[in-house]
């Protein structure tokens, strides 16, 4: 199974209130003291991430 990581709580909020589940959730290797939501990457969280990024711009 592929797994897409997010480091932001809010998109995890987002993607959590669009249907999507969390996997796993792990200490960040990169940034001490932070968490990474695991999801499944799936073509449709991808879409999601999509809509979430071009909705910031």
């Amino acid at each position: 199974m592929k797994q897409k990581c997010i480091l932001s709580m809010r998109v995890a909020r987002y993607l959590l209130a669009h249907g999507f589940r969390i996997v796993d959730v792990e200490p960040s290797r990169k940034f001490h003291g932070e968490v990474v939501f695991i999801f499944e990457d799936t073509p449709e969280l991808t879409a999601e991430l999509a809509k979430l990024s071009q909705a910031g711009n």
